[in-house]
């Protein structure tokens, strides 16, 4: 049995005459180098990134016993004391007797220095005005149904 011949033929996949040339090469590269320097590039700011995430935090350490009065059903008391770092957080009730410290910051001054949470109500309204990294906040609670806001001054 004679067997078939089997004749293998090589393609060339592209002829040479239609590779980039050298000075093509470059130009698309310089294009590409243009094209890259003209994206705008955001610096990454440390420290106000710092104090968003410390105002962000002080928001949701609020909003947390805040929340905890309104399921509950109980009083929470904080307490902002002007020349602390600390707020103070009680309620007998509950048996809880704590305080946050505010990271890089502390308390100025306020209006009124002891809030407290009951339902869905704050006691009453009040401005607590504090720093953190050398920059003035003030922290404002409201009255009607214990909305809380950060302003920078």
């Amino acid at each position: 049995m004679a067997r078939p011949s089997i004749s293998l033929t090589v393609k060339r996949l592209r002829p040479l005459d239609q590779a980039f040339s050298y000075i093509e090469m470059l130009l698309v590269m310089l294009i590409m180098l243009i094209m890259i320097h003209m994206m705008s590039y955001h610096l990454f700011d440390a420290k106000k990134a710092d104090v968003d995430e410390t105002n962000q935090e002080l928001l949701a350490v609020i909003n947390y016993y805040q929340t905890l009065a309104v399921s509950t059903g109980q009083s929470i008391t904080m307490t902002f004391l002007p020349g602390q770092k600390d707020i103070l957080i009680k309620s007998t009730q509950l048996g809880i007797n704590t305080r946050y410290r505010i990271r890089n910051g502390y308390i100025y001054s306020g209006n009124n220095s002891t809030i407290t949470f009951k339902g869905e109500l704050a006691s009453k309204g009040a401005t607590i005005t504090y720093f953190v990294n050398n920059q003035r906040f003030q922290l404002i609670f409201q009255v009607v149904r214990g909305r809380i806001r950060i302003e920078s001054q």
